[in-house]
């Protein structure tokens, strides 16, 4: 073999070498970043295709119109009333590249909680940074009254509404509100008032809108 011939042979094993190099390295970032993506998609969605319900609600004893009828008023003092905010229908925490995604940007979940106007909270203060986004709430419009509710205290979160009354009959609770288009309403009761409760949401009139959502100190975790 002569030079020449050597030289062009070791050029292209060169090549060859650096080639084969080049699309190592991209493949070792392809695949990081797939598995990345992978991830990301665990913060969004379920592993495969399902259909997934709520869980059962409990069997209430007596009617809406029962408790409406013989139940008693229960005192509350207002934390923080707003007649100003607008539920978004999505903000930045919840895409699945923010900070700490996977806590706040699982779909099911939103999808539940968007399904809901009335949220009731036993947690303390450091809680509420768990449940404040999956509302809607943002850093510049997160509720402050939430801060003044004391420990033997629960507080009940309306949005899109006014809370007018809160009624107990035996072990039912019942929250009565007036639904507004916008603004959102936080009250704080005792414990001793709803340990144990069952709690339902109605219009005034006593047309049940739905069961509240509860929330306690467990995090958000999927």
């Amino acid at each position: 073999m002569n030079r020449n011939s050597l030289y062009s042979l070791l050029l292209t094993l060169m090549l060859l070498l650096g080639t084969i190099c080049y699309y190592e390295y991209r493949l070792a970032g392809l695949m990081s970043e797939n598995k990345a993506l992978a991830e990301r998609l665990t913060f969004l969605e379920p592993a495969t295709p399902r259909v997934i319900h709520p869980d059962p609600p409990p069997v209430f004893p007596y009617t809406a119109d029962e408790v409406m009828s013989k139940g008693f008023s229960i005192s509350y003092r207002t934390l923080e009333i707003n007649d100003k905010w607008v539920r978004p229908i999505y903000i930045p925490l919840w895409h699945s590249t923010a900070w700490n995604s996977d806590r706040f940007c699982y779909v099911p979940r939103l999808i539940e909680y968007n399904r809901h106007r009335v949220f009731i909270y036993q947690g303390g203060g450091s809680y509420w940074f768990d449940l404040s986004p999956t509302m809607g709430f943002t850093d510049d419009t997160a509720p402050m009254g939430i801060a003044f509710k004391s420990g033997d205290e629960v507080a009940i979160i309306a949005l899109e509404a006014v809370i007018e009354k809160i009624l107990k009959y035996e072990n039912q609770l019942q929250v009565v509100i007036k639904p507004t288009g916008k603004g959102y309403h936080i009250v704080a009761i005792p414990e001793q008032d709803y340990h144990g409760s069952l709690c339902r949401v109605v219009t005034p009139d006593g047309y049940e809108l739905e069961r509240p959502q509860y929330y306690y100190s467990k995090g958000s975790y999927q």
